[in-house]
């Protein structure tokens, strides 16, 4: 059976950090478009299915991929925004743009290297601590954030949890700088990947 809208906004909100999920709630509730989500409302919500069903039910399935999206881009949550635009082929606020690279070489507007060939980097990169040594070094992953994901027992799992957690929340800055990682730790995977 297909997946509905409602199926894909819980998956989105299923692979949302907790700290992301909340600031998802708080910017919901801070929205002061109509239709508005009563605070109330929104601190009942327990789980990804109870905050889609507050999702459909105030806006429609499809407008509330429009505002999911808008919300998941103003929090830096760009991954899960490409995530839900492909799965329900929804461009609502996400647009998309050729990607550029600025002068360190790593990608600066429109659709980053990093997010165009995700399911290949988490497929394909093995030497993924040697990656978090780059960005711990960096400040763009904390040392728990090092530790939870070195934890994982596969490196696509690692990959996975980079994406989902630190990655995330660090934006374009964090990309950027696993951009160079790679680049350096992965080089000829990137060279594959047609990074310059």
């Amino acid at each position: 059976m297909a997946k509905t809208l409602k199926d894909h906004l819980i998956d989105i909100f299923d692979d949302l950090p907790q700290e992301n999920a909340k600031k998802f709630k708080s910017k919901l509730c801070d929205r002061s478009k109509e239709p508005r989500v009563r605070r109330a409302t929104v601190e009942k919500i327990k789980d990804s299915l109870d905050l889609a069903d507050v999702m459909v039910d105030t806006f429609t399935s499809r407008e509330a991929v429009t505002v999911t999206l808008e919300i998941l881009q103003a929090i830096g949550c760009h991954q899960q925004a490409e995530d839900l635009t492909q799965a329900t082929g929804h461009t609502g606020a996400s647009g998309s743009a050729e990607v550029s690279t600025g002068s360190s070489g790593a990608p600066s507007k429109g659709k980053h290297f990093i997010d165009i060939h995700r399911t290949e980097l988490i497929n394909r990169v093995k030497n993924v601590d040697a990656i978090l040594d780059e960005l711990i070094q960096k400040d763009i992953i904390t040392n728990q954030d090092y530790e939870e994901i070195r934890s994982q027992n596969t490196p696509s799992k690692k990959m996975r949890d980079l994406f989902a957690g630190p990655l995330c929340s660090a934006g374009t800055a964090g990309k950027d700088a696993l951009y160079v990682a790679l680049n350096k730790c992965q080089a000829m995977l990137m060279k594959d990947l047609g990074a310059k």
